[in-house]
């Protein structure tokens, strides 16, 4: 599966370490939890970006790497795992217990979760300390882009 992260300019070297999911958690993992958010499309991607931006951030200076994740190294949340309120506008407890468990168990490189902007479509959680992690993110790409002007900020 092609799968995409939107990162800032400032952390090119760190990207793919899980430091930020780690030293300040996320929707799907506590903090100090290594964990690399990804998006299955470039348009999940920015809206995911869109949608946590504070009103002193800018659009501009941002990186687009594409990663090719194995699909047998993708673990899919089935739809009765996720817990009630799992789409709220901040972090619940279980769903951070969700992932770093995953994460913890180390059986899968990435797990595909629903994406709280877009439901139908989804983002991975990549652990980056899976055996399978460095070969996978060692080949991401990083791609032209810019956020189209028209979005704001």
């Amino acid at each position: 599966m092609k799968a995409y992260r939107i990162a800032k300019r400032k952390h090119k070297d760190t990207a793919f370490s899980g430091f930020g999911a780690r030293q300040y958690g996320g929707r799907w993992n506590f903090p100090k939890h290594r964990a690399v958010y990804l998006s299955e499309s470039i348009a999940l991607a920015q809206l995911e970006i869109l949608v946590n931006l504070g009103e002193e951030d800018s659009l501009k200076d941002y990186l687009l790497y594409e990663i090719d994740v194995p699909d047998e190294q993708i673990l899919v949340l089935a739809d009765d795992a996720y817990p009630k309120g799992w789409n709220s506008p901040r972090a619940s407890p279980r769903t951070q217990a969700i992932g770093t468990d995953f994460l913890i168990d180390g059986d899968a490189l990435a797990l595909a979760v629903r994406s709280c902007v877009v439901p139908q479509e989804f983002n991975l959680v990549l652990n980056p300390e899976h055996p399978e992690a460095e070969a996978v993110i060692d080949g991401a790409v990083e791609v032209r882009f810019e956020f189209d002007s028209r979005l704001g900020a």
